[in-house]
């Protein structure tokens, strides 16, 4: 049954150094033009999200459009789904972005969650990673958020930085924790192409931190984090207890969910597919009428669901998949005995796990 629903605002102010996510930089008028044809195609899939119980705005950056926009888009989707029936309504925003007008305006139509990109509280690898918010930015959004209630708020943070020290880890660890916020996702920086990191680093202007200290560094995270309270429930995400990000566990579990907007990724129906990457190609096909322009593209159920639930703490239920597929996994793949026998997985009350 199809519960989780994903909008993709392909748009950012400014582009991160490190980031490949699909986004691109816009004129207001395509920006509005977008919000219309997103808002069509939210409609058009109405009879499909009588049952959402989680949805997720991200980017791209959500909070880069105007206030304007943004309320359409909401006022859109309470327009297409029972927002009494989410449990965790999340959107994704800079520090900067958070004002009180755009708090009155989420708040207004239900959301209940904040997931802010904070990635550092170093000025110098914030201004290398392409940010434009200050500390004070990450402080001031934090409380503002507080003061309006809002108490299930997530930051994204970054280690492995280039050049980052242990001590500046340690540091952001410090003030991350001390913004007293429910839910951290710790992300390693990750060289993909097509960014300006990846440029920096074939012109050898920059180099990557080795494999050992980057080790160090996320044993310092998990050790630092689940010291301070939070379970280290997935690979790269720590929460408070009852916190844990109920829509991003979707795909991790290998459950259905449908992505609206220009790039947006499905699993429905036993099928993967996304929409159109090119923002002016998705537009023209909403314009048009055309909501199937979706290639589906292979994938192996099985394997994805081992390497997503393997994310996990908890790991995948040896039962249940031999439920859900017909198959006997220990036997399917022998190799799980050998990381048994050397102790780099176990089995905990049914659980494969790590």
């Amino acid at each position: 049954m199809l519960t989780s629903l994903y909008i993709h605002v392909p748009f950012c102010n400014q582009i991160c150094t490190y980031c490949d996510f699909h986004k691109e930089m816009a004129t207001s008028q395509k920006k509005k033009n977008y919000v219309d044809a997103l808002c069509k195609e939210i409609s058009y899939h109405q009879e499909e999200l009588v049952n959402i119980t989680t949805i997720y705005i991200g980017g791209g950056t959500p909070s880069s459009i105007t206030n304007e926009l943004l309320s359409q888009l909401l006022q859109a989707i309470s327009e297409t789904v029972n927002v009494k029936n989410i449990k965790e309504y999340t959107i994704e925003t800079n520090p900067n972005d958070i004002s009180q007008e755009f708090i009155d305006t989420i708040k207004k139509y239900g959301v209940n969650r904040v997931s802010i990109g904070v990635q550092s509280f170093n000025l110098n690898h914030l201004k290398f990673l392409g940010r434009s918010h200050t500390v004070f930015d990450i402080t001031n959004s934090v409380n503002l958020l507080k003061l309006n209630d809002f108490n299930n708020i997530s930051i994204d943070m970054m280690f492995s930085l280039v050049n980052q020290t242990i001590e500046e880890l340690e540091y952001d660890l410090v003030q991350a924790v001390n913004l007293d916020v429910n839910h951290i996702s710790y992300y390693s920086l990750i060289l993909e192409e097509k960014t300006k990191l990846y440029y920096l680093y074939e012109q050898q202007k920059i180099s990557m931190n080795s494999e050992d200290l980057e080790g160090l560094m996320y044993n310092k995270v998990i050790n630092f984090l689940t010291s301070k309270g939070f379970t280290h429930y997935e690979i790269s995400n720590f929460s408070k207890p009852s916190f844990e990000s109920i829509h991003n566990k979707t795909y991790w579990l290998n459950l259905e969910y449908l992505g609206l907007g220009s790039g947006a990724h499905s699993q429905y129906l036993n099928k993967r597919f996304n929409n159109p990457l090119n923002v002016s190609k998705y537009i023209k096909n909403i314009n048009n009428d055309i909501f199937d322009d979706q290639p589906e593209y292979e994938y192996d159920a099985l394997s994805e669901e081992m390497m997503l639930g393997l994310r996990l703490l908890k790991g995948v239920n040896i039962s249940k998949i031999n439920d859900k597929y017909n198959i006997q996994l220990l036997r399917k793949y022998s190799k799980i005995n050998y990381f048994l026998n050397n102790n780099i997985l176990e089995i905990v009350d049914d659980n494969l796990r790590f």
